[in-house]
């Protein structure tokens, strides 16, 4: 069986219906990856990404699944337990087993079973979704079922997804600790020298040994000038990223400059901290977020010495976080407010000699409030001699 409490799967399936019921929609169809696993509780890993997973959830009913032939025969060769709650498993031979060019790989069958074929499904077909189906499949499908109504599964997806639960919100948490620890152990013996690479290793193996997903992989390590990706004297440090617990991720930036940091360096990193946890003042259950990137758009006009990252298109200063980055977005364009459970990271940005100059932190909204799960390390520049 997944990790995720069985209480978790209710409640998300209890949520997308009620949503389902208030659009119209009969049934949902569920293929990205990620989404497959945030209502599964199947792992599908992006290197099997050819053996498509779908979740289908009927207004009323028992879901079903489809997926292929290895989960299944793992858990009967090794006596270990299918990795999902669904009982109802539509299981296809190994990829490729077919010569057609659109395959059916049992979701029709699934959809007839419960008498869906006349009815409105929504499916990933809208730009906050991803479908993880073949195009082709995805159109006999939809010759296969005529009086089908496709819709996009979007507000569906995320209106469960934005807003995380407590064991959800208890992962992001257990994620942030390991991550932050992981980071002040390493940045507490570090020397000029130190190339990218061994950064990363040594963070790595602390992230496993403290028990992370896997497959978290490396933090973003940037700012080196010496050869072979050293850090020398007056070099910057940037990390970015982090692991994840249970699939739920860490995301936060951490700072640290070899040598003596010049008055400019402190300006950048101190005056952009001091901008970020203002703009963390003003979110809060209600807000609108581009009411929070427009007063984060004001406070950096008043230093006209920077060079504003988030003056561009998307104008964007943050996102979700949780199984991945995930909306909302923290611009000028999203109309939602902030709610209690949405978990983000508020991140406005200038761009420096020494590169990103990008305070990020990892919150989660309270009833009054948020909370900072990002505490180690701390934000201020480190220094290393």
């Amino acid at each position: 069986m997944s990790a995720i409490p069985r209480e978790e799967f209710e409640s998300r399936t209890r949520h997308a219906r009620r949503i389902m019921r208030e659009r119209g929609i009969d049934g949902l169809i569920v293929t990205d990856p990620i989404s497959y696993y945030y209502f599964s509780g199947q792992r599908a890993p992006a290197a099997l990404r050819l053996r498509p997973n779908i979740f289908l959830l009927p207004l009323d009913g028992e879901p079903a699944i489809v997926s292929w032939s290895g989960p299944e025969m793992f858990a009967r060769v090794y006596n270990r337990p299918f990795p999902s709650w669904v009982e109802d498993r539509r299981i296809y031979p190994e990829v490729p087993f077919t010569t057609e060019e659109a395959v059916d790989w049992g979701l029709r069958d699934a959809i007839v079973d419960r008498d869906l074929d006349s009815s409105v499904l929504a499916i990933e077909l809208g730009r906050e979704t991803v479908l993880s189906l073949p195009l082709r499949d995805f159109e006999r499908l939809r010759r296969d079922l005529p009086k089908v109504q496709f819709v996009d599964s979007g507000p569906v997806v995320w209106g469960c997804r934005m807003i995380k639960s407590a064991w959800e919100i208890d992962c992001a948490r257990r994620a942030c600790d390991i991550g932050g620890r992981a980071w002040r152990q390493t940045l507490d013996e570090l020397e000029p020298g130190v190339t990218v690479r061994e950064i990363q290793t040594r963070i790595m193996q602390r992230y496993n040994e403290a028990g992370s997903d896997l497959d978290s992989g490396p933090p973003t390590v940037l700012g080196a000038t010496g050869e072979g990706g050293a850090f020398r004297k007056g070099d910057v440090l940037y990390l970015d990223g982090g692991p994840a617990y249970l699939g739920y991720r860490m995301d936060f930036t951490r700072r640290a400059v070899f040598g003596k940091p010049t008055a400019r360096q402190l300006h950048e990193h101190n005056g952009m901290w001091d901008l970020l946890f203002q703009v963390m003042d003003r979110m809060k259950p209600g807000v609108a977020l581009r009411d929070i990137f427009e007063y984060s758009q004001s406070l950096m006009a008043g230093h006209p010495e920077w060079r504003n990252y988030s003056d561009h298109p998307a104008k964007r200063i943050g996102h979700g976080i949780g199984l991945g980055n995930e909306p909302p977005s923290i611009n000028a364009f999203d109309e939602r407010v902030l709610q209690e459970g949405m978990m983000l990271t508020p991140e406005p940005k200038i761009e420096s000699v020494d590169g990103l100059v990008n305070p990020e932190e990892h919150i989660v909204m309270t009833a009054t409030g948020w909370e900072q799960l990002s505490n180690i390390p701390g934000w201020e520049l480190r220094i290393i001699e």
